[in-house]
């Protein structure tokens, strides 16, 4: 017969004055996000439109990106100026709240220098497979979703799965107990012109839509820290 739960041990990391358990905390902040505003987002959505009747004006991507996709540009300065204010305003927030059980950390003023921006045309059926980044922290913006979130977990490929990924962005890592885990976003319109910053060297992928013609369009890139009391660049 399986022996009783011994309880004895639990009981002693229970604060006893305040009769409240402890908690121990392990993970570590995975992103932080902001939401552009309705100008910009309208003026980006102009500049793309641009970018995709003229192509040819546009360096393509696709020889340094993992990318499964056909469409994916290199961006011009006319898109940093308007991504720019925000992607820093986000690397100091990321520093900010990652260290903020350091109290003993002393806080730096650091310049934010991006590496380069790209734009993703995704297709039905393309997908960026598992992968991380070069730099500092790297960010996603989404522009357009093209497809219904709910019809795309529906669809027939998916729909009787116990794992429905179609459309979804995900990180994933090693958790506290070694094991491999997925943080999974589930992307939807009310997402457009929201943008997340994270870790370069945390591993995401994009699984493919179903259930659209269009394009979900998305503008990705990264950025490094210069320290302005040296003249060297951080590439952590």
């Amino acid at each position: 017969m399986p022996q009783p739960l011994v309880t004895e041990n639990a009981k002693r990391i229970v604060d006893k004055e305040s009769n409240k358990v402890i908690p121990n905390y392990h993970n570590q902040l995975m992103y932080v996000e902001t939401k552009l505003s309705s100008s910009d987002l309208k003026e980006l959505k102009n500049k793309i439109k641009v970018c995709l009747e003229n192509q040819n004006e546009f360096s393509k991507a696709n020889k340094t990106l993992v990318g499964n996709i056909e469409k994916e540009f290199y961006l011009n300065e006319s898109f940093n100026e308007i991504l720019f204010p925000y992607i820093s305003l986000l690397a100091d927030e990321y520093d900010l709240h990652n260290k903020i059980n350091q109290p003993n950390t002393k806080k730096q003023v650091s310049s934010w220098i991006y590496t380069d921006t790209w734009i993703n045309f995704q297709k039905k059926h393309e997908f960026n497979p598992i992968h991380n980044h070069t730099g500092f922290y790297s960010f996603v913006l989404w522009i357009q979703i093209p497809y219904n979130l709910k019809e795309e977990l529906e669809f027939q490929n998916c729909k009787n799965s116990n794992s429905q990924l179609n459309s979804l962005f995900t990180f994933n890592y090693t958790n506290q107990f070694g094991e491999i885990s997925e943080t999974q976003l589930e992307i939807d319109k009310t997402w457009e012109g929201t943008m997340i910053l994270f870790s370069s060297d945390l591993k995401h992928q994009v699984y493919p839509f179903f259930t659209s013609d269009d394009y979900r369009i998305s503008i990705s890139g990264n950025i490094i820290k210069k320290s302005p009391s040296k003249k060297t660049f951080s590439y952590q």
